[in-house]
């Protein structure tokens, strides 16, 4: 009687391991929908596509790296998905923007591999901007900052990140 009771009682084990395990056809995405910072970063992306806006990444409003990363993936995701389906034409980025994009990328980037803080208004190239578009390039230049520090690159070159990344 004691063995068929562990028999059971293993068997029980293994489903309810099986089922609490199991994530559907998903996976890993199905998770990600499930992380508030993605929903928020998905969110803002939507009413910025119903205001006809800009990219803008606010992943400040997160605690951890990890969950401002996690904001910048949905907030992306979303807003190209949203656009395409739209057939939203987001505006050409100029000149200012996308030099603006790629210095913030490099900059973030840099100072995420040398362990230096979060500081997107300190830098060089967002004190002294070399275009007429002042807040142009200094908003792309937040955006590529900002997703250059919480963002892991797929190669470990600096100088191919921006090659990569686009700024929306």
């Amino acid at each position: 009687m004691k063995k068929q009771l562990w028999w059971v009682l293993a068997l029980f084990l293994c489903v309810g391991l099986g089922v609490v395990g199991y994530r559907g056809p998903g996976g890993p995405a199905d998770a990600r929908q499930a992380d508030a910072a993605f929903r928020d970063g998905s969110f803002q992306a939507k009413i910025d596509i119903a205001n006809a806006r800009k990219p803008h990444l606010a992943s400040g409003r997160w605690g951890t790296d990890q969950d401002r990363a996690s904001f910048i993936a949905g907030y992306q995701q979303t807003y190209r998905q949203l656009a395409d389906s739209r057939a939203i034409k987001v505006a050409e980025p100029s000149a200012a923007e996308l030099a603006g994009f790629r210095d913030g990328l490099l900059d973030g980037a840099r100072h995420r591999k040398t362990a230096q803080p979060f500081q997107v208004h300190k830098t060089d190239n967002f004190r002294n901007v070399g275009y007429a578009e002042v807040d142009a390039y200094r908003g792309a230049y937040s955006n590529g900052y900002q997703q250059g520090y919480y963002t892991q690159a797929d190669g470990s070159d600096l100088k191919t990140i921006s090659q990569t990344s686009s700024p929306f």
